[in-house]
């Protein structure tokens, strides 16, 4: 995923889902576009498809800004300005 651009914030759970946030709107547009369907190797060496799309929300889906509303726990807290994201799935 970092070669799409600068990652600021990546998570992989345990089903195998996970979601990369990217600094900038284009680096995330450049993922979506280049990366969806392609083989992906994690740090541990297993391989998988993927399938990257945009998050959806009630804005026009491809800037959030992070606000801290969920949980004190969550690694969605506000650190300050908007990022870009693309949740991917292994097929």
């Amino acid at each position: 995923m970092r070669e799409a651009g600068d990652v600021c914030y990546a998570d992989v759970q345990k089903d195998g889902m996970g979601m990369v946030e990217y600094l900038r709107k284009e680096d995330m547009e450049y993922a979506l576009r280049k990366l969806d369907d392609t083989k992906f190797r994690s740090h541990e060496g297993e391989t998988s498809y993927i399938h990257v799309y945009p998050e959806r929300s009630t804005s026009y889906g491809y800037s959030r800004s992070r606000s801290g509303s969920r949980g004190r726990d969550s690694p969605y807290q506000s650190r300050g300005s908007p990022h870009y994201f693309s949740p991917l799935r292994p097929y």
